[in-house]
């Protein structure tokens, strides 16, 4: 039986395809990068895309999120039923901008943070050493899982073993070059390329075995990554180096390594300590000696809008803060407007509020007496849920998600500061990275304790240190030096197979 093909304007690439597959993934297999922030889950409207052919009928929400114009339809909602045509969108810039052209002669760098949830890259001249945002996505790699062991898991399966390293380069190097195309830059200027990410991403980026990441004893036999050879950047500059940072261990990867080395000198006669958020929790500690100890835990992609009912990534339309003024709620949200969705820092801003005023409990459940109601709460789909702004509904499975999130991160810091010996009034500086940034409020975070509460502590914000570190490796050739140092120099702390891990891990998942 002769399989729908999916055809891609302008150029008339053809693919085949099984019938019922999803636009969005068809389009993913085939170098099309498109906006998801919502995670696919059909509700922010991003995904739309000029499409015609035999696909499956418009749901009912579809002609409200694509405006009711005629062909558009939500790629992550449309299925094939037959031959399908799409005409290519236009890639996401990150800085929501028109992208600066350098001048003639500078050559050109490109700095990548894999995340496991999204992807982001900047573009650097290597003249002058400034950067600027190039895209922003979903890391197509999704559809295998919304975390790393979920897709190590998957690659034991040859087939999609193969397809996680081709989704993952694909959807990258043709981000890469359809908005350099856009900018009207010649992609032979890029002379040089650093992806940073956590281990597993930064292996099947290289194209390496994955497995031995998610089997005992849990080795990286691969750490450092100074050539990788990708046939997809043939078209940069003859003799473009494509590397990434070190990594430290199978769970500690360049995005960690890159933070301690960006962070290198702050602080240095008071204790640091350095979480990056996201669907993995990394982190450092530097002890007031300059004794560095560093660990990893899973906290899934609750921080990042994933397997969040109404959650998505800080873009256009997110609820990104909730404030209670006179015990009235009211809410930020990127670009205006009404929400479509909340961000990682809108859930946490919402959760912090509902502990704050009883609304719910210690053990993170709806209070059924005694609290004051903060929010309207309502049923959805046949349980309770709260209102937040808008039709932005959190559920109590939203915050059990959460919940779990909170619990690893407070259970590794305090297990680091436990092997490290040192005390919580020890650590002088704070520094909080991760793709929401500055968006978090730091009282909210404190009261809903995701680490530990560090009383003679300065907080700060460090923004995307992955990406940062990707940068700055890219034009500075020292700097590159100085990650492998620092990695050596660490400890690591493996929270995966640390005796007292599952205990604490219990012990931190109240909202207390």
């Amino acid at each position: 039986m002769k399989k729908p093909l999916l055809t891609v304007l302008p150029g008339g690439e053809s693919r085949a395809f099984d019938e019922g597959t999803l636009l969005l993934d068809a389009c993913a297999d085939m170098g099309m990068v498109l906006r998801t922030p919502c995670g696919g889950k059909g509700f922010c409207g991003k995904c739309a895309i000029e499409a015609r052919g035999d696909l499956s009928e418009p749901l009912e929400l579809e002609p409200r999120l694509t405006g009711g114009v005629p062909g558009m339809r939500l790629a992550c909602r449309a299925q094939m039923r037959g031959d399908v045509t799409v005409k290519r969108a236009p890639v996401f810039a990150a800085g929501r901008g028109r992208v600066s052209v350098p001048p003639a002669g500078h050559g050109l760098g490109l700095a990548v943070d894999i995340g496991t949830t999204s992807i982001q890259i900047s573009l650097a001249d290597l003249a002058s050493g400034e950067t600027q945002a190039l895209a922003s996505f979903m890391n197509p790699q999704r559809r295998y899982g919304h975390d790393v062991v979920s897709r190590i898991a998957a690659s034991t399966d040859p087939e999609a073993g193969r397809a996680l390293v081709s989704l993952l380069r694909g959807s990258i190097f043709s981000a890469v070059a359809d908005t350099l195309v856009q900018a009207g830059i010649p992609p032979a200027r890029i002379e040089h390329m650093v992806c940073a990410g956590n281990t597993t991403m930064t292996y099947f980026f290289a194209g390496l075995d994955v497995k031995p990441l998610g089997a005992f004893p849990y080795t990286a036999a691969h750490r450092d990554f100074a050539a990788i050879e990708i046939p997809d950047a043939r078209a940069f500059g003859a003799g473009a180096r494509i590397e990434a940072l070190p990594v430290a261990s199978a769970y500690l990867g360049g995005d960690l390594v890159g933070g301690l080395a960006l962070l290198d000198g702050q602080g240095h006669r008071r204790g640091v300590f350095f979480i990056d958020l996201g669907t993995n929790g990394e982190m450092f500690l530097r002890t007031p000696s300059g004794d560095i100890f560093a660990a990893s835990c899973a906290m899934g992609p609750a921080l990042e809008g994933m397997n969040i009912s109404h959650g998505m990534t800080a873009d256009e339309g997110a609820l990104t803060h909730v404030h209670m003024n006179a015990n009235v709620p009211s809410c930020e949200v990127m670009g205006g407007g009404e929400p479509v969705g909340i961000s990682g820092t809108g859930l946490i801003d919402a959760v912090s509020i509902m502990r704050g005023s009883g609304m719910i409990g210690a053990s993170g459940a709806f209070a059924r007496t005694g609290g004051k109601e903060t929010f309207r709460i309502v049923s959805h789909n046949g349980i309770s849920a709260v209102r937040i702004c808008g039709n932005v509904i959190i559920t109590q499975k939203d915050i059990r998600s959460l919940q779990l999130a909170k619990g690893a991160s407070l259970a590794g810091a305090n297990i680091l500061l436990k092997e490290a010996g040192c005390a919580v009034g020890e650590i002088g500086q704070v520094f909080i990275a991760g793709a929401f940034g500055e968006n978090l409020s730091i009282d909210h975070f404190k009261r809903l304790s995701f680490i530990p509460l560090f009383p003679r502590a300065v907080y700060s914000f460090s923004g995307n240190t992955s990406l940062a570190a990707a940068a700055r490796a890219c034009v500075d050739p020292a700097f590159m030096a100085r990650t492998r140092e620092l990695r050596d120099a660490a400890r690591v702390v493996e929270l995966s197979t640390h005796p007292e891990f599952n205990d604490e891990f219990v012990r931190c998942l109240d909202f207390s």
